[in-house]
Formats: structure tokens, sequence, C-alpha cells
């Protein structure tokens, strides 16, 4: 299998096994922070104040949610807590004009705040979003229980695109999802790879001949040791096992050949040899010439 097709394979498998397990187990990836809620910051406690109201884009400000410490029950069954029944709220502006919305029905539980339910929103009301908001300015604010507000700002849903993919990418990478449904185009594309790359791989290049390919010459392959111009040697430098025990001649020896052409092979040398092979050609030759 070619090197590409093998590392593509490599990465999608990893990458399913990853999205596959961080997905069934629930596990953000550690690589990533996941898009937990963040806690309920508050930005006033008390019983009365004055509060500016602004609208900035591209966020919109939904005004200010209201917590008052009681719990979510509901004794007499009329389908509002009965804790936020006794809050009496107002937030008036300089004309007069109250902009507090009650949230007291059965409905509107939020787990957000220990030992504080939800009591209602100021400036926006969440159940009818044709009732008036709050303009940009100033206004005065009352309560007849200790309440605490918390500043709520709504994505705007004209917002581009290109901003949606972002954050839809973003959160897939924190669940593991992207992981996932990345790595199943990419395994196609690692098999699609493997099938088209081998056949080039498997075909074996083949060799042009540009001329011979073996040396032939005249004579017959033997096992005797031949010079540079191709005839044999005289001798050679190796002994058949019936010579170990063969009586050494003796008579006129010259660096370890005796005159005859016979090996001794005491004090023998590849020098030697050639040295005795130039000039039993040398004398070969001038014989044949005389």
């Amino acid at each position: 299998m070619h090197p590409l097709s093998n590392v593509i394979l490599a990465i999608s498998a990893t990458m399913l096994f990853v999205g596959t397990l961080f997905m069934g187990t629930g596990t953000p990836v550690p690589l990533f922070d996941s898009q937990e809620e963040a806690e309920v910051e508050f930005v006033f406690s008390g019983l009365n104040t004055n509060l500016t109201f602004e609208q900035n884009e591209p966020k919109i400000n939904n005004g200010w949610a209201i917590y008052s410490f009681g719990q979510y029950l509901d004794d007499d069954g009329d389908g509002n807590w009965d804790d936020c029944g006794i809050v009496q709220i107002s937030l008036l502006n300089e004309s007069g004009v109250s902009y507090f919305y009650p949230q007291c029905g059965n409905s509107t539980q939020r787990e957000d705040v220990p030992d504080m339910i939800y009591v209602g929103q100021l400036c926006y009301n969440p159940a009818d979003e044709s009732s008036s908001r709050c303009t940009d300015g100033n206004y005065t604010f009352e309560s007849n229980v200790y309440v605490k507000l918390s500043q709520e700002f709504e994505e705007n849903s004209d917002r581009s695109i290109l901003s949606g993919i972002i954050d839809w990418f973003s959160e897939g990478l924190s669940t593991g999802r992207t992981l996932l449904c990345s790595s199943i185009p990419l395994l196609l594309l690692g098999l699609i790879s493997a099938l088209l790359l081998s056949d080039e791989e498997d075909e074996a290049p083949k060799k042009k001949r540009g001329g011979p390919t073996a040396e032939w010459r005249a004579y017959s392959l033997s096992g005797q040791e031949r010079g540079g111009d191709g005839l044999p040697k005289a001798f050679s430098r190796h002994s058949e096992k019936k010579d170990i025990y063969r009586k050494p001649r003796k008579g006129n020896v010259r660096g370890g050949v005796h005159k005859s052409g016979g090996l001794f092979l005491d004090g023998w040398t590849d020098a030697d040899s050639d040295a005795a092979y130039k000039k039993k050609v040398e004398d070969r030759r001038n014989r044949d010439g005389s």
C-alpha cells in the first residue's frame, strides 16, 4: 500500500476512535474547552437602586433577571410558585412606565442559583416577545423583598452564517462530534487512494537493455587462474588434496616456483605468481617468434 494511503488511514482511524470514545462517554476533548453554562453573576443585591439601560450591538440586552430567596413550591396548586407571588417590584423610567414582568409559572423554574428562585425579568418579557422593551435611559428600581439582579444578553440572530459555522465547529471539537464526522470522509479518501496508488506501485519498472549484460570470451570457463590477456596461467595458487602428501620437488627453485612450473607453496605470493606468469608468456612468445 502506498505510504500516503497509510498515513490517511491512520489519521482517520485515530479520529474515528477518539470521536466515538468522547461522544459515547460524554467526556469533552481535553484539548478544547467545552461550552459549559457560566455561573450567574449579579450586578446588584438589595431593595432599591437606579439602573441604566443601554442597547449595544451585536448582543441584544434583555435587561435583568431577578432572583429571590425561596423554594420552588406550589402548595395551593394554582400553577404558580408560592414564594414568587409575595414579591412586589417596580422598574420605572422618567415617564412612569413600569417594565417589570413577573415569571411565577411552574414552567419558569431555574436551577442555576442555589437557595434562590427566579421571580421575574426587567425590561424584557420572555413569555411574550411582543411586550414593550426598555429604551436607553435611567430607571428606578424598588422591591419589597431582598433580591439580586443579573444582567442578561442574547446573541443576535442576524449574525453572519460564518460565525454560526465557527461556533458549531468549535462546539463539535469540544464534544468530539467534529472528529467523528470528519473521520468518515477522510477514511473514504484513504480507501480510494489505496486503490488508485497501489496499482501504480505494484507494476515493477521494466529494465531497458542498453547493451550486452555479460562478457563473452573465446575460452571455456575452467578452474585455472587467468591473466589480463585471457590466457591461462601456467600454475595455480591452489593445491588439490592429493598434493598435500606429495614429496616437495628439488632443484632450481625461484620465488617458490619450480623450473618445471610446479607449485611450491612455501613463501609463495601474488607478486611471484604475476612475475612468473609474465615471464612464462614472454618466453613462449620468444620461442614462437624464433
